[in-house]
C-alpha cells in the first residue's frame, strides 16, 4: 500500500451541481491505483461534495428547491414558531454568501470511498456532485488522499501480453479462414471442370 496526496481544480457554473466522477476515476487511472481508499475534501465553505442520483436530472432540481425553502436568501424565522425574522450579520460578500455556508454545513465537505478495480466503488445510479452554492463561477479545489495498492507493472506487462497475444492469435484465425474459403473455392471451381469434361467425353455419357 502507498499514499497518494494531490488537488483536483473544479470550475463552476455557479450555483448547482458538477459531476466530478469521470475526473475522479481518470485521476485513479493515471496513478495506476487497483484499490484502496479514496478521501476527498473540499478546500471551501460555501459548497460541498454528496453522493447522489446520477440519471433523473429532476432529483437535482429537486434537492436545490428543497435547500432554498430551509435556508431562505436574507434571513430566518425561528422553528419555534416565532414569525420574527432574523437577519444574517455576515452579509458583506452579497446575499447568497451567508446562506451558502449554511448550506454547507447541512451537507458536508467531505467523501470517504473504496477504490475496486481501479474505479471508485459506487452504485449503478450514483455519482458524486461538487454542490456550488453560491451564484457565480468559482475555481473549486478539491484535496485527494488515497491509500491504496498499485497495479504492478508486472501485472500490465502481462495484460498488454495477454491483448497482442489474443490479437494476434485472432489475425491468425482470420487469415486461416480466408485460407480455407479460398481452397474450398479452388476445389469447387476443379470439381466443376472436371465434371464439365466428363460430360463432353462420350464413353461417360450418363444414362438417362
Amino acid at each position: 500500500m502507498e499514499q497518494f496526496i494531490s488537488d483536483l481544480s473544479i470550475r463552476t457554473k455557479g450555483e448547482g451541481f458538477t459531476n466530478i466522477t469521470n475526473a475522479l476515476n481518470k485521476w485513479i487511472k493515471d496513478n495506476r491505483l487497483k484499490k484502496g481508499i479514496l478521501v476527498l475534501t473540499s478546500k471551501h465553505t460555501s459548497c460541498s461534495l454528496i453522493i447522489n442520483e446520477n440519471a433523473d436530472p429532476r432529483v437535482l432540481k429537486d434537492l436545490s428547491a428543497y435547500m432554498k425553502a430551509i435556508v431562505p436568501e436574507l434571513g430566518f424565522k425561528s422553528i419555534s414558531g416565532d414569525n420574527k425574522e432574523q437577519r444574517y450579520l455576515h452579509s458583506e460578500e452579497g446575499v447568497d454568501d451567508m446562506p451558502a455556508h449554511i448550506r454547507t454545513t447541512l451537507t458536508c465537505t467531505s467523501l470517504t470511498m473504496s477504490i475496486k478495480n481501479s474505479r471508485l466503488d459506487l452504485g449503478t445510479w450514483q455519482a458524486i456532485y461538487l454542490w456550488e452554492h453560491r451564484y457565480t463561477k468559482k475555481n473549486r479545489i478539491i484535496g485527494l488522499h488515497s491509500i491504496a495498492e498499485k497495479i504492478k507493472i508486472e501485472e500490465t506487462n502481462s495484460n498488454n501480453n495477454l491483448k497482442s497475444l489474443l490479437q494476434t492469435n485472432s489475425s491468425r484465425l482470420n487469415e486461416i479462414d480466408r485460407s480455407k474459403n479460398q481452397n474450398s473455392s479452388i476445389s469447387l471451381d476443379t470439381q466443376f471442370i472436371s465434371k464439365k469434361h466428363l460430360s463432353n467425353d462420350p464413353t461417360n455419357a450418363i444414362d438417362s
